[in-house]
């Protein structure tokens, strides 16, 4: 669950970096919009402008990392559900130590572990997460298509 925390914690940095990265486009869209109708541009605009356009770039590359650490948590979340269900699978330690002395009672430990096993919580946590990060992946997609 550690995993999912991280997931959670990065989920929410990457949303704040799109939206500030947003904010900063929409802004640069008025001033550029302002100098295609002005007949001068003044120096000093021009200068705020082109580091405005310098820090959404910059920006744009943490955020282009924070989406390939989010989609490698998940990655990794997502073996760690795939190992617990793989684990339903055999038997444990002590499960093969009861079948030495009773096959039966060591299929029905395994049969009782299974059932208690909450994988369909556990699925719908990474599902949750993954369209938070499909949510943000859109947003920023169509910030981009608009610019």
């Amino acid at each position: 669950m550690a995993t999912l925390v991280n997931l959670d914690a990065e989920i929410e940095k990457t949303r704040t970096t799109v939206e500030q990265m947003r904010e900063k486009l929409d802004q640069s869209g008025i001033v550029l919009e302002e100098f295609a109708k002005s007949d001068t541009i003044g120096q000093a605009d021009f200068d705020i402008e082109n580091a405005r356009i310098s820090d959404i770039l910059n920006q744009q590359k943490v955020m282009e990392g924070n989406i390939a650490d989010l989609i490698i948590g998940l990655a990794d979340a997502t073996n760690v559900f795939g190992s617990e269900f793989e684990g339903m699978k055999s038997y444990t330690g002590w499960e093969k130590f009861i079948g030495i002395f009773s096959k039966q009672k060591m299929q029905s430990m395994r049969s009782e572990r299974v059932r208690h096993m909450s994988l369909a919580g556990n699925l719908q946590v990474l599902l949750g997460k993954s369209d938070k990060i499909v949510g943000i992946l859109q947003s920023q997609k169509d910030v981009l298509d608009s610019r």
